[in-house]
């Protein structure tokens, strides 16, 4: 039998240099892609992660558990190669069962913080908050358990800040260069043109190279889509509120669906919700104060202050898109008509 190369480290490191990541994280990266590269090689002398189904990752995140390496460190540097070795259904399996793994964790967290250990308890107590690696139809029943007891123990206000508290977690480091770019921006409304016209190009892109953005394939429909639509991503001013919304999660799909349900499906970011949509299950369309505070998170930075979100459109509400407010502070507001900036 002819021994296949486990690992491509060299293009894999040049792949990973994008992303600035330390030499033990990369080392990392590499050790658990030839364990999988392994594996992969006794079930089928001829499998490689290139040509590997999502069965075969299914499988092995069973040896992953059994072993204590079904770390989100481990799942990223497999859906990383994948991406490296342009296997498009491998990515997007990865990469649904881990995006937002963290997020239920984070508000069961956020809000012991935020309303003590004891009204935690009336929450949490007695629910089981899915591993790492779940399948996406096995989530929306832990957010509706979850939600139905924040609506039942908390008022409309902490409810709505326990969600909007960043529970991606995403580091005030991940938007520098966005305020950097503000900064140099005329003003808002020079920003937001200029950030639309950046996601345009990075679809263009995509559809050039024939490579995925996230997890959805990208064509000259999708880029068009988003080229009409300004909300998009990036978001449009009115006086003193920027109005966003959401590109959807499978844009191609989404404008091709006629049925207004799967229309919606195609439309939701959320793994804790979208498969609820599918299946007709209910959930409180108030969990999407947890994407509200996704979006404004580059805002907070932007400004160096907390900014107020709410929730416009949802589609838990049975719109076809969703759409966020974010509000400038009214300190802030010369920015948006181009005066003389200050220091943020």
């Amino acid at each position: 039998m002819q021994e296949i190369e486990i690992v491509d480290e060299q293009g894999f490191r040049v792949f990973l240099a994008k992303r600035q990541l330390a030499e033990k994280t990369v080392k990392a990266h590499i050790r658990i892609v030839e364990e999988f590269e392994k594996y992969l090689e006794k079930r089928n002398s001829n499998n490689t992660i290139d040509k590997a189904k999502p069965i075969d990752f299914d499988d092995f995140s069973e040896i992953l558990k059994k072993t204590g390496k079904d770390t989100i460190g481990n799942i990223q540097a497999l859906a990383r190669y994948a991406i490296f070795k342009n296997n498009k259904t491998l990515t997007v399996h990865v990469l649904e069962m881990t995006d937002g793994a963290s997020v239920m964790e984070n508000l069961s967290r956020n809000l012991r913080q935020k309303v003590g250990e004891d009204k935690w308890k009336e929450i949490f107590v007695g629910i089981e908050l899915p591993p790492l690696l779940t399948l996406p139809k096995d989530k929306p029943k832990t957010t509706k358990k979850v939600m139905e007891r924040l609506e039942t123990k908390l008022d409309k206000k902490r409810r709505r800040e326990a969600l909007l508290s960043n529970l991606h977690f995403v580091p005030d480091e991940a938007f520098i260069t966005y305020k950097k770019a503000f900064l140099e921006s005329r003003n808002i409304d020079d920003f937001l043109q200029r950030r639309h016209a950046e996601l345009v190009e990075k679809l263009e892109e995509h559809s050039k190279n024939k490579t995925l953005c996230f997890t959805q394939k990208v064509d000259h429909e999708v880029v068009e889509y988003v080229r009409a639509t300004p909300t998009c991503e990036a978001g449009v001013r009115d006086r003193n509120t920027i109005y966003v919304t959401k590109i959807p999660y499978m844009t191609k799909k989404y404008l091709h669906e006629s049925d207004e349900r799967m229309k919606r499906y195609y439309a939701c970011h959320c793994p804790w919700v979208r498969e609820a949509i599918k299946s007709g299950m209910k959930i409180s369309p108030e969990f999407c104060y947890c994407s509200a505070g996704f979006e404004k998170r580059i805002w907070d930075v932007i400004f160096g202050r907390p900014v107020e979100a709410e929730v416009l459109q949802t589609v838990l509400k049975g719109d076809l898109i969703c759409k966020f407010a974010i509000h400038i502070p009214k300190e802030r507001i010369e920015y948006a008509k181009g005066s003389q900036r200050k220091k943020t």
